[in-house]
């Protein structure tokens, strides 16, 4: 196991680096892993609202993800999160407990781990990089530098004949063959059923950090934003309202906004959709869905003459896609 880094992105770290070379900061790798080797495509900047300071960083989540789906669209092959990087003071190259944290939620988020890069200053420039493994084991793996060693798919943008197209597939009847998203609201139709719904009567108080209520939401999100984008295809939008924290999808039929809260008294999150609320643990939509579509393998063995000629698996995710895209964007 490897990492190949494209020339941007290890410049990139570099120039954050230069830029902050007083106190710690940080970025996030996107790219692609593939046969043994992590190809970091881009090394995306922190924001502007992260804290840099001489022992301590934090990213500005909102930015970070608002950069991620819009890099990732320039790119004709998906770029997904693979990992981030961070620098330590002095020659500190081992993660600290925080880190180790940090680090244990990326690695959850796809079967091969993720990366987690340090970068020191002693006095020259130095990366050191670690894969992790779950749920937080990390062994150290070699880097190279240089385009020439990344496939050129890896690199290629997306034409401008596909952006007209897209473009043109939004303004036309046809766009659902176009947009690449499937539609938020046709997955919570399928993933509500299975979810616990409750009644929340009584008036809670804010939080008085809005950074821990922020934090608690995100760190029971960040497995399942990434199911939402890899395996079901949705692309979404999160940012910040006071201190809900909203995903949503914008539609040409309807627009989709989930409120995401954390209740301080309960140590429990929420999200309320159509005027309903319902208790959010890490997860909890890919096992909804999981059950969603036992149901419907279940129903279909139960129909005598369901086609043979497939596999259940393959009905059920053929029965699944058409209602997800019947609310099409």
């Amino acid at each position: 196991m490897k990492v190949v880094f494209s020339d941007r992105a290890f410049a990139a770290i570099m120039a954050e680096t230069t830029e902050k070379i007083k106190t710690e900061t940080g970025g996030l790798f996107l790219g692609s892993f593939e046969d043994g080797i992590w190809y970091v495509i881009e090394a995306i900047d922190p924001g502007p609202k992260s804290i840099f300071e001489v022992a301590y960083f934090e990213y500005d989540q909102q930015y970070t993800q608002h950069l991620i789906n819009k890099i990732a669209n320039l790119y004709d092959k998906k770029l997904t999160l693979i990992g981030l990087w961070h620098r330590h003071p002095g020659s500190f190259d081992q993660f600290s407990s925080t880190d180790d944290g940090t680090n244990s939620k990326y690695a959850r988020m796809r079967k091969e781990g993720a990366l987690s890069a340090l970068v020191n200053i002693d006095p020259k420039f130095r990366l050191t990089m670690y894969h992790v493994d779950q749920p937080c084991r990390y062994s150290v793996i070699e880097y190279d530098v240089g385009n020439h060693l990344i496939p050129d798919e890896m690199l290629r943008y997306k034409s401008p004949e596909k952006f007209a197209n897209l473009m043109a597939g939004i303004i036309s009847d046809e766009y659902k063959d176009f947009h690449p998203s499937v539609s938020l609201n046709g997955f919570l139709k399928t993933v509500l059923p299975y979810m616990k719904r409750i009644k929340l009567n009584e008036v809670f108080t804010e939080v008085k950090d809005r950074n821990i209520a922020t934090e608690r939401i995100l760190d029971e999100l960040v497995e399942d934003s990434a199911f939402l984008v890899d395996d079901q295809g949705i692309e979404y939008s999160i940012s910040q309202v006071d201190q809900f924290i909203c995903l949503s999808q914008d539609a040409i039929d309807v627009s989709v906004k989930l409120y995401f809260r954390y209740i301080s008294e309960n140590d429990i999150v929420v999200f309320s959709y159509n005027n309903e609320c319902y208790l959010y643990e890490n997860n909890a939509f890919r096992r909804a869905f999981e059950q969603a579509s036992k149901v419907q393998a279940d129903n279909i063995r139960k129909i005598p003459q369901y086609d043979r000629g497939i596999s259940i698996t393959d009905a059920v995710k053929k029965i699944i896609h058409i209602n997800l895209n019947k609310d099409g964007k």
